[in-house]
């Protein structure tokens, strides 16, 4: 939920900001630290990255990605129905596949093989 909330506002945050040439290039910088919605943005990114990288440690890649993958789920509805895009047929036909993948995935186990505490040299 962290990468589907921190693109979000992201989104929100660049819909407010001036073209990138249209502005000199340190008040364009200011403009990206002035805004409410990127550092809070950024930070819910910052969580999702740590929290999916603490995912290796207790899972399969072959699990943790595809779960992850999740995300791309709640970031569509979001920007249908908070940012007002058009998403079309073809493209929520993509998302209903993402869901079933990862239904999928989720019944299987989550690691394959044992976790050891250490590799032993």
């Amino acid at each position: 939920m962290g990468n589907s909330f921190g693109n979000l506002l992201m989104a929100l945050g660049m819909d407010r900001m001036p073209d990138f040439g249209a502005v000199p290039f340190f008040s364009y910088l200011g403009g990206l630290v002035e805004n409410p919605y990127l550092l809070p943005g950024a930070g819910l990114m910052a969580v999702y990255t740590v929290s999916q990288i603490s995912l290796f440690s207790w899972a399969d890649l072959s699990y943790v990605i595809p779960c992850i993958a999740s995300s791309y789920i709640l970031s569509t509805v979001l920007g249908e129905f908070v940012l007002n895009e058009h998403v079309t047929t073809l493209r929520w036909v993509g998302v209903t596949l993402i869901f079933l993948g990862v239904a999928l995935v989720a019944k299987t186990p989550v690691a394959t093989r044992e976790q050891g505490t250490e590799a032993q040299s």
